[in-house]
């Protein structure tokens, strides 16, 4: 059902998702040499700027919101939010490539600070996770009671 504790775990997974939108990798202020690279010219690394990072977002959020509505399928459901779980490590994996890749490129002089994104993938692979867990438990308390029938 809607109201279980899995589906408040798949939702704030998606709000992470939505929240990876908004906030940037990797921010660089007015005037610092690392805006001279091409990901930083506009002053921010953003899932935008890689379309590796913003196919796996794009995923992983759809892959949340389908496991969300799953909840008639519990098996299903259970592995579709630990593939959501893999796609938040992956991501979180091509996070950290892409600043790395972006601190490669850039000038030494650089001030570059990390942003609130970066924390983002692994906050949505923990959720999923979570959810997974929560779907299993379920599962196990449903199956339990069919035996006391």
């Amino acid at each position: 059902m809607i109201q279980r504790i899995q589906t408040l775990w798949l939702l704030a997974a998606l709000g992470a998702v939505g929240a990876a939108f908004a906030l940037p990798l990797l921010k660089a202020p007015e005037g610092d040499a690392a805006r001279t690279i091409e990901v930083l010219a506009d002053g921010a690394l953003t899932l935008t700027d890689n379309p590796g990072l913003l196919g796996l977002s794009v995923i992983g959020g759809v892959t949340a919101l389908i496991a969300t509505f799953l909840y008639k399928n519990r098996p299903l459901q259970a592995r579709l939010a630990l593939a959501g779980a893999g796609i938040g490590v992956l991501w979180a994996g091509l996070v950290i490539l892409a600043v790395n890749m972006a601190h490669h490129e850039m000038p030494q002089p650089a001030n570059t600070t990390i942003g609130g994104g970066v924390a983002l993938p692994i906050v949505y692979g923990l959720f999923c996770w979570l959810a997974a867990r929560a779907i299993r438990r379920d599962e196990a308390l449903v199956r339990s009671m069919e035996r006391l029938r």
